[in-house]
């Protein structure tokens, strides 16, 4: 299994450069950045990435196809796989509802249409690598079709039926699974139970049916001991998680954390 480095937006420009150069200093496999949408632009936040990292692979985790239109996230993928030296991989999705209809002023209508087409003239016309960040199962059974890559996050019981959806709709392609869960390195009782919430909040019911709500810290987030947690990974590979994204939050020293994950 890969491991890789999660990075949000939010993060200010200098402390994402820091971590992004411990993790390709100790050899994970990619970067994944994730859009808050309220704050800094991902394709700027990224290029600024990749000028200051040589091998690490490079990834929005993900991105809205109701943000930018399809011109502007061709043109954008093009110019940062150019800048990179062809690392960068587009990650895909809706985006959370609220969040999109707040900026944009209008609610995503024809999810699944508006990604499907996005994603085959994005990979047709200009040969963009697609991964699909969803999760319903009409979304999942789109990323098995049409995407090269899905993130998938939520309970492991919902894991094991997202991968089952994906590989069946796939028609025999190999579709990487990426598992991007919350991830604290040591013990954080009150952080853990946070970061949780907000996960259950943003939770779409079909997930929903997978998890007992008693369980879900320890169903949401890879957290506790490095013994621990790397027999928690373990667990993932054996599912069938191809590249797990760690972070954030990392633990109390996030570079040293970057650092004792070492990537087998």
């Amino acid at each position: 299994m890969h491991l890789s480095l999660g990075l949000v937006t939010a993060m200010t420009i200098r402390k994402s450069i820091a971590l992004a150069k411990a993790a390709e200093d100790v050899g994970y496999h990619r970067i994944w950045a994730g859009e808050d949408i309220f704050h800094r632009e991902i394709f700027t936040y990224l290029s600024v990435l990749a000028l200051n990292t040589k091998s690490i692979g490079l990834g929005t985790g993900i991105t809205s196809t109701y943000v930018r239109n399809l011109p502007v996230l061709a043109n954008s993928s093009k110019a940062l796989s150019e800048l990179s030296s062809d690392r960068f991989i587009l990650g895909l999705g809706v985006g959370g509802l609220p969040e999109v209809e707040k900026l944009t002023g209008a609610r995503p209508k024809n999810v699944v249409k508006t990604l499907e087409e996005t994603a085959l003239l994005l990979k047709e016309k200009r040969g963009i690598k697609i991964y699909m960040g969803v999760r319903g199962p009409r979304m999942l059974e789109l990323a098995g079709r049409v995407a090269d890559g899905v993130i998938l996050s939520g309970p492991r019981g919902y894991i094991e039926k997202a991968i089952e959806i994906v590989d069946g709709a796939s028609n025999g392609r190999r579709v990487e699974k990426v598992l991007w869960n919350a991830f604290y390195l040591g013990e954080n009782p009150r952080l853990v139970s946070k970061i949780t919430s907000v996960m259950m909040e943003s939770m779409p019911t079909f997930a929903r049916r997978y998890m007992d709500p008693a369980g879900a810290e320890d169903e949401l987030c890879i957290t506790g001991s490095l013994e621990h947690v790397k027999e928690e990974i373990t667990g993932y590979e054996k599912q069938g998680i191809d590249e797990l994204v760690i972070g954030p939050p990392y633990g109390e020293n996030p570079i040293e954390v970057i650092k004792e994950m070492e990537v087998r």
